[in-house]
This record gives C-alpha cells, structure tokens and sequence, in this order.
C-alpha cells in the first residue's frame, strides 16, 4: 500500500485531448484554461493509432517539468490491464498528477496498478503517492452495484467521475441527444451514485462530460445544478466548455456572504455549538460548509 498521497490543488475543470493528437494537446497546454489536462489513450484513439499514441503522448511529457501549466493526466485501457500497465510504464512520470482509470467495478482492479506505479516511481526517483488515480465508476452495470466496496477508497484515489455512454452500451440502449425521462432518471442514478460514492471515499466527486460542447448557456446551469448538489470539478471534451464550468461552479455572491456570515459568528460565538442567522438555525455542518466553500475560493 503505497504511503499518503502529496498535497495537490484541487482542479475544477478536466479537458480530454486525444492522445494521437500532439497539436491539441500543445494547445490545451499553451491556453491553460482548464486546470487539467487528460490526454486520452482509450475512447479518442482508434485501435490501430494507440500504441502510436502511447509514444505521442511520452513525446508530449517528456517536455514537461513538473511545475506551470495545467495539471496533466493520461486516461488508459484500464479495460485490457496489461495494456494499461505497459502504457503507463513508458511515461515518464514526473510531469503527471494522475492516471484516468476506466471502467473501475472494484477497489481491488486498483491493486495491480498501484503497485506497478509504487515500481515506476521508485524507477524515477519519484515519492510513493506522486502519481494519483481517477476512476471513472459508473460505465458497467457492476460498478453501479459496488457502491459500498468503491466508497472505501484508496490511497492512491483523488477522484470519481460519471459517465453515460458505455452503461448505454451496455444496456443496449441508444444515448440519444437531448434529455428524455428514461435517460434523465439513468443519468441522475450515475450522477448521484458517484457523488455519494466519492465522498464516502474521501475524494473528489467529479461530474461528468456533456457532449453538446455548442449550448454554453445550458452547460453553465447543468454544472451551477451539479456544483449545488456538491460536485467541485467538472470534465469537458472543448475547451470552449471550460469557462462555463468555472463559472457554474463558482460560488455566487449569496453564497459566499452566506459562508463569510457564518464564520464570522463561529468567530465570535467560540462556545456555541448553535446559533441563529437570518432566522435559521446554524450549527457545526453549516460552519464545515462554509469553511470549504471559502477554502476552495482561497485555492483557486
């Protein structure tokens, strides 16, 4: 078991680059908008393009320190385990914050991984715990019946993110565009599984990519509507999503005068497990509450 995690900021946003694609990832990396980068080695690249794009996306970090610019993950074929072992052991892995892991069911899929990233950092001279994992944990109908063997974590995890099209895929169903009540109740089933799964783990609830990257507006009120339900971070597949999702998960001006209130009364009231404000009663949960939404403010 590797040793406690380093101390990393928290990225509000996820853009996914194509692996195969050393153009894009170079811009995504020069705009800096989104926090992190995931260059994709599994869902963008075709079969026949990925064991080049293993080499494209080394190519890309080895020209990276481990300082500026976006935070920098690479999504593998965790579906084929011995693929993905071999793409993450020809990174280098000083540059990286994290592997994107797909298709997780189960905490123990995260052994073999975790071990062969203990390896490959001694390799680099690396701490145990430089390299985090984000496991995507709602693409199978197992993972969705797993929710107490994935909410106890693991020192390796930082995040769990959701998504829609491999459980279409699986169920047979067609994830057709727009928002239909049966792909609603799926979709709010997925969502709020890994949000609730992720906080029993300790981790970042992460939500999950929209593939209409053209109604900016109807993004921002998804990701206001998922930022109030409690995820802190979103994935978006353009980088034109990005400042919508900054904004939908920024904290409005109620809100934050709301938690500077609250503080400001713990503050003076030291002894008080309770008290009143605008009429309500506020106690230890509301005073956590507004620690973390000043905090997240702070670190950005």
């Amino acid at each position: 078991m590797p040793a406690e995690r380093p101390a990393r900021a928290e990225p509000r946003s996820y853009l996914f680059v194509p692996g195969d694609a050393p153009d894009k990832m170079a811009k995504a990396w020069a705009a800096g908008a989104a926090d992190a980068l995931i260059l994709d080695l599994e869902d963008s690249v075709a079969p026949e393009r990925k064991d080049a794009a293993v080499g494209t996306v080394r190519d890309f970090l080895s020209g990276r320190g481990e300082g500026g610019g976006p935070l920098l993950f690479v999504r593998v074929n965790g579906t084929e385990p011995e693929r993905a072992l071999r793409e993450i052991a020809a990174l280098p892995l000083a540059p990286l914050a994290g592997i994107v892991w797909p298709k997780l069911a189960t905490i123990a899929q995260l052994a073999p991984v975790a071990s062969a990233l203990d390896a490959l950092e001694a390799r680099d001279g690396l701490a145990s715990g430089h390299v985090g994992i984000v496991g995507i944990v709602t693409e199978t109908a197992a993972a969705l019946l797993n929710g107490a063997d994935l909410g106890k974590g693991h020192p390796r995890l930082t995040g769990y993110t959701w998504g829609m099209e491999d459980l279409s895929a699986e169920l047979g169903r067609a994830p057709l565009p727009g928002r239909t009540d049966a792909q609603k109740v799926l979709a709010t089933h997925a969502q709020l599984f890994c949000l609730l799964t992720a906080n029993a783990a300790g981790i970042t609830p992460i939500d999950a990519v929209d593939a209409n990257f053209r109604d900016l507006p109807a993004l921002e009120a998804d990701t206001r509507r998922g930022a109030e339900l409690g995820f802190r971070s979103r994935m978006a597949i353009h980088p034109a999503q990005i400042a919508p999702i900054h904004e939908g998960l920024a904290p409005d001006a109620a809100t934050l005068d709301w938690a500077r209130r609250v503080l400001a009364l713990a503050a003076e009231n030291p002894g008080a497990s309770a008290f009143k404000l605008d009429g309500r009663m506020v106690d230890r949960p509301h005073i956590r509450t507004a620690q973390a939404i000043l905090s997240r403010i702070k670190a950005q």
